[in-house]
């Protein structure tokens, strides 16, 4: 793989250059964060956009929200009861395992 070097003997030039680079840099930074600004500000025009259309067709906000007068109570929720196991003297030994699934010596 080839490399690249660049040799400057002059050390203004040398200095000039790397405000060169640093300047190339900053300038890269500048146009990216503009890049940035300008989609975010795009978004929020859009949104407002549909915002403003929703409120002059007279959309609701949240067309997928559940109304509160949809007749639940949550007073009448049933609730499982738990029975709780026996005790491991109780259940007896494990049963045999399949020896399909036991690891192979």
């Amino acid at each position: 793989m080839p490399i690249f070097s660049i040799t400057v003997r002059n050390r203004w030039l040398a200095l000039l250059l790397g405000l060169v680079v640093l300047g190339a840099g900053a300038a890269l930074l500048v146009v990216g964060l503009a890049l940035l600004a300008a989609v975010a500000l795009a978004g929020g025009a859009l949104a407002m956009a549909i915002i403003a259309y929703r409120k002059l067709r007279g959309i609701p906000a949240h067309p997928l929200r559940t109304p509160s007068h949809s007749g639940l109570d949550p007073s009448l929720e049933v609730f499982p009861e738990y029975e709780a196991l026996p005790a491991d003297e109780v259940q007896g030994p494990p049963p045999d395992e399949d020896p399909r699934w036991l690891p192979r010596r």
